[in-house]
Parts: C-alpha cells; structure tokens; sequence
C-alpha cells in the first residue's frame, strides 16, 4: 500500500516539477507583506517557496526519508547536474538575498511514515541537518554564466550575509493547507508557519501563502 501511495504522489509530483515553476516574486498581500520571515523584529521578504522530496528511500520502507521546505525571495534551481563546474546540490537565482531551508526528517517525524505532510499538522524540522536561514546573502555568478528561462542562477557566498543555523530548540513548520491541484498544476499552493530558534537563542518566525515549486531529489 506505502510502495502504491508513494508512486501516486511521486507521479503527481513529477508533473509538477516538469510544469511552469508558478512562483511570482510577488508577495500574496501587497499591501501587508507576509510571506518572510522576521528576525529582531526586521522582516526579510521570502515571496517564493519550493517543496522537495526525497525519492532514495534509504530504509527501504515505500515512502520518501524525507522532505524540505524552501522560502526565498529568488529563485531556486534543481542542480543534480552540477552544470558549468558548480557543485551546490542547488543554484540560486542572482538577485536571491534571503532563503530559508528547513529540511523534515520523517526519522523526527512518525506520521511521515505513512503519509506525505498533511495540513492541520506541525512538524519537527531537522536541528542537525541542513537546516539554515540565511540573510542578505550573495549568490555569485558561474563562470561561464548559466541562464535557465532568462534567468541567471549561480551558487551562495558562505562569506557573505548573517546565517542562522538551529539553536537548542528544535524548529518547527506547521501546514495549515497544502493543495496539489491535479487539473492545474502550476495553480498548486501552500500555507505554512515556521518557527526557528538560531545559535543565539533568538526566535525567527515566518510565514508563507501562495504558488510552490517541486523538486525531486
């Protein structure tokens, strides 16, 4: 039942990934931005979001081992090829400052076994891998440039911009809704909280409502 649940939605996924990426760079209430985060009461605009899912099944069970969340104020792409010579798992697009990863383990989260993340529930993000937010940061340019859909992405400065990695509280996301729309794909949506205590013991909390991206992994 798990092997037939994961290939249905790995199917569903799939198609979405291979459609439009829907993101706007645009917030879903301009007159009240939302979707960003806000760290010493300063607001980091995150107007994108990408969902990935881990197809390997290392423990061989029929589900995913894992799934991540992304929030940026750019774009992101799927960098399995490791194009031009780079080697991040992802590129950024160039005019990325703000980005958000929070990476669930379905080894911290139980329900995970069994289903792909619901809405209504929360869910506890990795404390010890990947996990980071990062403001103004800098994403510099490959060489030779690489454009994706006149876009120029290249790959993050880890000298550049203040990286919040997790503290002693374990962070956390809550879906309130999540819809894959099977007739429209690119109309596919998101509605989530998170909350992120950094090294410092300061609390970072975002939001974010509006178009995803898919990326397998």
């Amino acid at each position: 039942m798990k092997t037939i649940f994961k290939t249905a939605f790995l199917i569903v996924l799939i198609t979405t990934f291979l459609s439009c990426d829907n993101n706007d760079d645009a917030q879903t209430d301009t007159i009240n931005p939302t979707d960003g985060f806000t760290h010493n009461n300063m607001f980091f605009e995150t107007a994108n979001a990408y969902f990935e899912i881990d197809e390997e099944d290392d423990n061989a069970d029929g589900m995913p081992d894992n799934y991540s969340f992304f929030f940026t104020n750019g774009r992101m792409f799927d960098n399995d090829a490791n194009v031009n010579g780079s080697s991040g798992d992802f590129l950024l697009s160039l005019n990325t400052t703000n980005w958000v990863f929070l990476n669930v383990e379905v080894s911290d989260n139980p329900s995970l076994a069994n289903n792909s993340p619901l809405p209504g529930n929360t869910y506890i993000v990795s404390s010890i891998n990947d996990s980071v937010i990062i403001e103004n940061g800098q994403i510099d340019p490959l060489t030779p440039a690489y454009i994706q859909n006149n876009i120029q992405f290249g790959e993050g400065n880890e000298n550049v911009g203040i990286f919040n990695w997790p503290g002693t509280q374990g962070p956390t996301i809550t879906i309130n809704a999540i819809n894959i729309d099977n007739t429209n794909l690119t109309d596919s949506t998101i509605n989530a909280d998170y909350t992120f205590m950094n090294q410092n013991g300061d609390i970072i909390t975002g939001h974010y409502e509006g178009t995803f991206g898919v990326i397998l992994d």
